[in-house]
């Protein structure tokens, strides 16, 4: 079943909306977020593995990645109905993940675990917020960020069935998760086999040399803001501070630019698929307009087709 059902419909503004905290950190900003997410993601060795050599993950753990962020837009921009229909699939496939672990190979667990899910929910809000401050048009204030783990990650949670007690509140509550889980961390052959992917060597002939350069400067942004503790993991060398504020610097015009032009700004950060990015595409729209598909529509105002065909 595909995550997002056609036709699709935007009958309301959904569990966030406009003035969400998640609305906001889901722009250009976001392809940062979404590296420094993977750099959490494949130090859990458990997960590690099992994103490798399960779906996607084996031949393509950008797409995997990709796919995950894909899932959290549905969430976000789609309506009540749409949000809860890609929970309850991802929720499905979920339950029929199951792997072992351990050094006698006897710990068997599932993708559902609500702690195995926190290790993906939590680590993508943090580098999403993060990723924000670092190239967004202002850094969100302590009380913002507190507002996003209190009030809408547990939404997210709630729709991953993860019990909202084990949800952190606020982000001195996901200071301490992380901190807590570093003991936790460790670079498998699975995680290095997806380092090795983001991170191509330009020795094998002309067009990897050439695809390399680019992806490495792409990468970098996600670099600059993602814990020394973890880039030191994978075996890197993490950025010196002065090299950080200086890509921050000087991409920050590049997210601002893409975050002002309509037509890209949510195909570009993560080449999403057509369905996804037609629904942040129509989210935006109708809360821009009012003109939800469940609502009486005005015919003395633009239509919602007629406002995303001026997209």
């Amino acid at each position: 079943m595909p995550m997002i059902r056609e036709p699709i419909r935007c009958e309301d503004e959904g569990f966030f909306g406009p003035d969400s905290i998640s609305w906001r950190i889901s722009g250009p900003t976001i392809f940062p977020g979404v590296v420094g997410t993977g750099a959490y993601f494949f130090l859990n060795p458990w997960l590690a593995n099992i994103g490798v050599s399960n779906s996607t993950g084996a031949t393509d753990p950008w797409k995997r990645i990709v796919l995950t962020a894909e899932y959290m837009f549905a969430i976000y921009f789609g309506d009540r109905a749409t949000a809860q229909h890609a929970a309850d699939l991802v929720n499905t496939m979920h339950d029929h993940v199951t792997g072992t672990w351990g050094p006698t190979g006897d710990r068997v667990h599932c993708a559902s675990e609500p702690r195995n899910l926190m290790w993906l929910l939590i680590p993508y809000g943090q580098a999403a917020l993060d990723a924000y401050d670092a190239y967004g048009p202002r850094r969100l204030t302590p009380e913002e960020r507190d507002r996003y783990w209190r009030e809408e990650s547990t939404i997210v949670g709630d729709l991953n069935r993860i019990p909202r007690e084990m949800m952190p509140k606020s982000q001195a509550e996901v200071d301490e998760y992380l901190e807590a889980e570093r003991a936790n961390l460790a670079l498998t052959e699975a995680g290095l086999y997806v380092n090795n992917v983001f991170a191509p060597r330009p020795t094998t002939g002309l067009l990897p040399a050439l695809m390399a350069l680019p992806m490495r400067i792409a990468l970098s942004t996600g670099l600059a803001i993602t814990p020394n503790y973890l880039v030191r993991l994978y075996g890197m060398v993490p950025y010196p501070t002065a090299v950080k504020a200086a890509i921050r610097m000087t991409h920050r015009p590049l997210f601002a630019a893409l975050a002002a032009t309509p037509g890209v700004r949510d195909a570009i950060p993560l080449s999403v698929s057509p369905p996804v990015r037609t629904l942040v595409r129509r989210a935006r729209v109708a809360a821009r307009t009012g003109l939800y598909d469940a609502a009486p529509i005005d015919r003395s105002a633009p239509t919602v087709e007629a406002e995303r065909v001026a997209l």
